[in-house]
């Protein structure tokens, strides 16, 4: 077994030496015996970059090229017009949109200002790979009807160019129109976050879908792989699980320190829908001095296995991808040698860097398409250490005994039993939307923001007040005389952003939670009126329906709040406030506003030093609530404590908890959808001298792992404060303050280097007092 699995690697080695080093006539009489490259049915599209000068170093430009709608065609190789020296990396994507200002500028810092619309990755080079020859009949459709409008380019240069100095770097495409028998497309499996400490051999990344339940319907055929990482990436393996034998196949194992092409694996993998693909990156931090997580320069990491297939022309699916490890006990027994760098080659890993002198030769796939596309038997099984585990159960108040440390995932139950078929596994990627929202409005202090019963969005924002050291003499509002002038509440359309309405001008003194009913009637509360208060659908005369808590006073009774943060509503009419900034508290209401009862105490305050860890119930800062009605529960953002804590909505007992020690220790609001097999959304916030990323969270509620994390562009957020996601899970909504940002996400597959993951840049220590004074207050 070991030289089976050994054979694959060699093969490849093998094979790209010959492709490097022999002369270029031997080059093109090897790859194509069956067709020739030449043949009058094929032409060339050359798609460079139009002279660009990236002026800083790790730059993502992007350039765009036009289709016609009217002619359908095919890609059936790739040859790289670009050397390692210049260009980091270089992918091209299809795109259903491509906006009219960047198509008229040419090109565009697409590390910023994202690549395109719809978009999905075609092909992939970097450190001087070979050119790529898709095997007979398989080709990538474009144009026409395939929704495919654009073509875009985008490569990331490392370095900053001089004055002057202008880059043409691209690739050029052999053409057909005459269509294939097969589609290709690309499934991506890569890591959203990783944290490698320093010091470390081995730091691994791992990654799990059920390809069928990712955005593939029809079964797959791999026949060609790529890895990338940056400099500590040492291996990447790659794995086909069969969850009925439970063995294990390993289909790709690369070392992203060669020439990052798409190697021809020994053999074609058939990849049904019911298996899972599982990869796992491997990192060699010994010499590193720092902490180092995934981001989109070269500084940073990445972690991407890229597998090329072909598919059923029809049917099948051009891309997919995982970016979760869904089943962690299919990583627990993973192969042993999973985690083994490739032997050195000194002469591929020259190759990988410089100038590209080999840009004429090419891989090619098209005998490996002559054999079987059965598999071969070349599955490892660990017969002898693999167990199918018994679920396990928790018993929640031993885990959250006070004074006992909390796991540092969550104590929610991980799914801890072998994948079946029919197992839901949901796969999920946003990506924010470029140019949405309102271009004639300037926000304040962005607080709050829902959606009503059509999807439509209203935003809660500060005007002109803002919230600092001087608005509040003790918990008492020191300007009780002059509300926000501005309509502080805006009704936007979901499409685009634009206004359908606004209200709340010269009523509101210091905005801060906003929830919808599913009446469309509208709550929000006021930590400087102390109050909370409920209008109805599309504001009315801007008169409350109703009014709770006494106006301008601070208080813990059944009359005053104090700095209330949030409401949730159940369809029943009954609702609960979470009080708030100085009573630690959450109150359920009957409809007509008459409690019910209240639970909640104040965290000690030694537990915020480490101490002891905040027992169940108790919160430090309730800053916003979430409904999930389906499950029977409501949950709050224990902001300074950096957790949700859920209970049951009938009697307010604890249920669980989720905290992430990849969120960090401060946890600012939640949203839920029934989608997606259930799904909660978060966003953390910055903390003093913190490295963890800020940016929104996914956590499957059922099994509670956190499935990934992302940010506009990719960057991290600064001072996030809610989030509110769509019934249907396809969008969500990101309220920011400082900046002032209303961020609209939606659901679909990025397969992009550059944007894997946020990037995790460690504030400075200027920026993490400011964004601390900041959300302190807020």
């Amino acid at each position: 077994m070991p030289g089976l699995l050994t054979l694959s690697w060699l093969f490849v080695g093998v094979l790209l030496g010959v492709l490097l080093t022999a002369p270029q006539a031997l080059a093109r009489e090897v790859v194509r015996l069956e067709e020739s490259s030449k043949a009058p049915t094929t032409y060339m599209k050359k798609f460079i970059m139009p002279g660009v000068t990236p002026r800083q170093a790790d730059a993502y430009l992007c350039t765009a090229m036009a289709l016609n709608e009217t002619v359908e065609e095919w890609v059936i190789r790739f040859d790289p017009l670009a050397s390692a020296n210049r260009a980091h990396h270089m992918l091209l994507f299809g795109c259903t949109d491509v906006p009219p200002d960047y198509l008229q500028q040419g090109s565009w810092d697409c590390g910023h200002h994202g690549v395109c619309t719809g978009g999905r990755i075609m092909f992939a080079w970097a450190k001087n790979a070979p050119a790529t020859s898709l095997p007979k009949d398989v080709g990538f459709r474009i144009g026409g009807q395939t929704g495919i409008k654009y073509l875009t380019l985008q490569i990331h240069y490392a370095s900053a160019m001089q004055e002057g100095e202008q880059d043409h770097s691209g690739l050029q495409m052999e053409v057909t129109k005459e269509q294939q028998k097969y589609k290709a497309g690309i499934y991506l499996l890569g890591s959203p976050y990783s944290d490698i400490p320093p010091h470390r051999e081995k730091t691994h990344a791992d990654m799990n879908c059920i390809i069928g339940e990712t955005g593939e319907p029809r079964d797959i055929y791999i026949f060609a792989y790529r890895t990338h990482a940056h400099k500590l990436g040492s291996v990447i393996t790659g794995y086909m699980f069969d969850p009925d034998t439970q063995e294990y196949t390993e289909i790709a194992k690369g070392n992203p320190h060669w020439p990052q092409a798409f190697y021809p694996m020994s053999q074609v993998y058939h990849v049904s829908t019911d298996k899972i693909l599982h990869a796992r990156c491997t990192w060699n931090s010994t010499n590193c001095k720092t902490h180092t997580y995934i981001g989109q320069t070269s500084g940073d990491e990445m972690c991407n296995l890229y597998l090329m297939y072909y598919t059923d022309r029809e049917q099948g699916s051009e891309t997919g991808g995982c970016w979760t490890e869904s089943f962690p006990v299919i990583t627990q027994n993973l192969p042993a040698d999973s985690d083994v760098p490739l032997p050195p080659n000194p002469a591929l890993e020259e190759h990988a860097q410089g100038e590209n002198l080999h840009k004429e030769q090419e891989i090619t796939y098209n005998s490996l398409l002559e054999r079987p596309i059965e598999n071969e038997k070349k599955a490892y099984k660990n017969s002898e250490n693999y167990q199918k585990p018994k679920p396990v159960s928790y018993d929640y108040d031993n885990v959250m005994t006070p004074g006992r440390q909390i796991p540092k995932d969550n104590i929610k139950p991980s799914l801890v039993e072998a994948p079946r078929k029919g197992k839901q596994l949901q796969f999920s990627a946003y990506r924010m939307i470029p140019n949405w929202g309102p271009k004639d409005i300037v926000y304040g202090q962005v607080v709050a923001v829902a959606l009503d019963s059509k999807g439509d969005v209203v935003v809660f924002h500060r005007g002109e007040r803002r919230w600092d050291g001087s608005t509040f003499i003790q918990n008492t509002l020191r300007d009780k005389k002059h509300p926000i002038t501005q309509p502080t509440l805006l009704h936007l359309h979901k499409e685009n952003g634009q206004i359908i309405d606004k209200w709340g001008e010269n009523l509101f003194f210091m905005p801060h939670g906003l929830t919808l009913d599913k009446d469309d009637n509208i709550w929000v509360t006021d930590v400087g009126l102390h109050q909370v208060l409920k209008f109805p659908q599309g504001f009315g005369d801007g008169k409350p329906l109703l009014t709770l808590g006494t106006k301008f006073e601070p208080g813990n009774d059944a009359t005053h709040f104090c700095k209330p943060t949030g409401v949730a509503v159940l369809s029943t009419g009954e609702f609960f406030v979470s009080d708030g900034y100085c009573n630690s508290r959450i109150i359920k209401y009957s409809a007509n506003g008459e409690i019910l009862f209240q639970f909640g105490k104040q965290t000690h305050a030694l537990v915020g030093f480490g101490i002891s860890s905040p027992p169940p119930g108790s919160f430090n800062i309730p800053h916003a609530l979430t409904l999930i009605e389906d499950q029977g529960e409501v949950c709050v953002a224990d902001r300074e404590n950096g957790r949700i804590q859920c209970f049951t909505i009938e009697q307010g007992q604890f249920a669980r908890q989720f905290q992430f020690d990849g969120w960090g220790s401060r946890l600012f609001s939640m949203s839920y959808t029934p989608a997606l097999d259930g799904k909660l959304f978060a966003v953390n916030g910055p903390g003093l001298l913190s490295s963890k990323q800020v940016a929104a969270f996914e956590v499957n509620y059922k099994s509670g792992e956190l499935q990934g994390a992302f940010s506009p562009n990719n960057q991290g957020m600064s001072n996030p404060h809610d989030i509110a996601v769509s019934h249907d899970g396809i969008d969500v909504y990101v309220a920011e303050i400082g900046p002032n940002k209303l961020w609209k996400f939606e659901l679909g597959f990025i397969p992009d280097e550059s944007s894997p993951a946020p990037t995790t840049r460690p504030p400075n220590f200027f920026e993490s007092i400011g964004n601390l004074f900041t959300f302190t207050l807020n």
